[in-house]
C-alpha cells in the first residue's frame, strides 16, 4: 500500500525543486528577463493515458496568467508562466441524446524550456517542459436534448488535487508580442475519472514589457536620428 505521507513528502520536494528552479534564472539574468500578461483559449478532453491523444468532443476553456522569460543563452530561455487554465471533457450519447460536460479548473505553473531559431531572439521558437497543476473546483452539467437537466459540483479527494503535466509548443514572437500553440497531457489525474488523463490544446498570446536593454537601444536610436 502506498504511504500517503511519503507521497505528500515527494510532492513537497517536487514543489521545492520547482521554486528553486524558478528563482535561479532571475539571480543570473534578472536585467534581461521579460514578463507580461498572457491570455488564451483551449480545448480539452480526457483519454486513457496516451500522450496528446484525442477522444470525444472538445471542452472549451479559458487561460489567464503571467509570462516570465529568463534568458539562459542567446537563443535558449526559461518560460515561467503561472496561470489559471480550464480543462475537462464532453461525453455524448447520441442514441439517447444525452451529453455530459465536465469542467475542471486549475491553477497551473508551467516551467518550459524555450529555444529560438533566431539569435535575436525574434521569430519562430519551440518549447517543452513540465507543469504543476492544483485543482480548484469543477462542475458537471448534464443535458438531455440540449436542455440542462442536472448540474452539480465535481468533487475530488484532497490527496489528488495535485497534477503534473508535460507539454510541447511552437510559437512566434515579434516585438512585445508572443503567441504559441501548445499541447499538454497530464501525467496523473483523479481516480474518480477512471485514471483518465487531461489533454489540452491551446492558443496562448502574451504581451511583454520592454527590458532595460530594449529601452537603451530605443534611446540610442532616437539620439542617432536627432543627430
Amino acid at each position: 500500500m502506498i504511504d500517503m505521507n511519503m507521497l505528500r513528502s515527494f510532492r513537497t520536494r517536487c514543489l521545492s525543486g520547482l521554486i528553486v528552479a524558478l528563482l535561479l534564472p532571475f539571480t543570473v539574468a534578472a536585467q534581461e528577463s521579460r514578463n507580461g500578461p498572457k491570455i488564451g483559449f483551449d480545448i480539452g478532453t480526457q483519454t486513457a493515458g496516451q500522450f496528446l491523444s484525442w477522444s470525444g468532443l472538445p471542452k472549451l476553456g479559458f487561460i489567464a496568467g503571467w509570462s516570465f522569460e529568463a534568458p539562459l543563452t542567446s537563443q535558449v530561455s526559461l518560460l515561467i508562466e503561472p496561470m489559471y487554465i480550464g480543462k475537462g471533457s464532453v461525453a455524448n450519447n447520441s442514441q439517447q441524446k444525452y451529453r455530459t460536460s465536465y469542467g475542471l479548473n486549475y491553477l497551473e505553473l508551467p516551467l518550459m524550456l524555450k529555444v529560438s531559431t533566431n539569435p535575436d531572439p525574434q521569430g519562430l521558437f519551440l518549447c517543452g517542459g513540465l507543469m504543476y497543476g492544483y485543482f480548484l473546483y469543477g462542475k458537471v452539467r448534464e443535458f438531455q436534448n440540449g436542455t440542462l437537466v442536472r448540474s452539480y459540483d465535481f468533487s475530488s479527494s484532497s490527496t489528488h488535487r495535485s497534477q503534473f503535466s508535460a507539454g510541447l509548443g511552437i510559437g512566434h514572437e515579434k516585438g512585445h508580442w508572443m503567441w504559441e500553440l501548445r499541447g499538454q497531457s497530464s501525467l496523473n489525474t483523479f481516480d474518480a475519472l477512471v485514471r483518465s488523463h487531461n489533454v489540452v490544446y491551446s492558443l496562448q498570446v502574451a504581451w511583454r514589457f520592454s527590458t532595460q536593454a530594449d529601452r537603451d537601444r530605443k534611446r540610442r536610436a532616437q539620439e542617432d536620428n536627432a543627430d
